[in-house]
């Protein structure tokens, strides 16, 4: 075998095994934290899927606020209302907030703005599994406050396929992410 074939094709083993490894532990198992007290909790979108449980978490009386990124119509672009936006209990209230970006990256920028305009200290925020290794990432980019992870997955398709387009897609946003450095 020439050895610039040789060479070639190492360079691609290591490629896809550091990949995968990628998958698997920043993907597949990222790191949770535990439930608790904190300033302000932050579910990110899409909130449709994750309101219930986020409602759930806030009825224990872990926070005063609850931050919920606004959905928006995938055809159209616009934001539309949902019941949970301006929610008070005897313990909490819920303001829905419309990150620019419309993405992780957006949805960072606005828990940092409001953390450092509250003088939050500690946070949650919630998402999908998959989704929480590059969550916090850019969480913790994006504010001086403690960040914490809560994970949900009710409305997760735990398929091997759906396991799998995940995968892909949140490994090659974590690339991005570690590209495109900064909040």
């Amino acid at each position: 075998m020439r050895p610039w074939l040789t060479a070639s094709a190492a360079t691609l083993v290591a490629a896809l095994v550091t990949g995968v490894s990628v998958a698997v532990d920043v993907v597949g198992s990222p790191a949770v934290d535990e439930v608790g007290p904190v300033d302000a909790v932050y579910v990110i979108g899409p909130v449709e899927t994750r309101i219930e449980e986020a409602l759930a978490v806030m009825d224990r009386g872990v926070a005063p606020v609850l931050l919920a990124t606004t959905s928006v119509h995938a055809g159209t672009g616009e934001p539309y209302a949902t019941d949970h936006c301006g929610l008070r209990t005897a313990t909490y209230r819920v303001e829905c907030v419309l990150p620019d970006p419309y993405s992780t990256r957006g949805e960072a920028r606005i828990l940092g703005d409001r953390a450092a305009g509250h003088g939050w200290s500690r946070v949650a925020v919630m998402t999908s599994t998959p989704h929480a290794g590059r969550t916090r990432l850019l969480m913790e980019r994006c504010t001086d406050a403690e960040v914490l992870l809560w994970t949900t997955d009710a409305a997760t398709d735990r398929s091997l396929r759906g396991r799998v387009r995940a995968g892909l897609y949140q490994s090659a946003a974590w690339v991005k992410t570690q590209v495109l450095r900064g909040c």
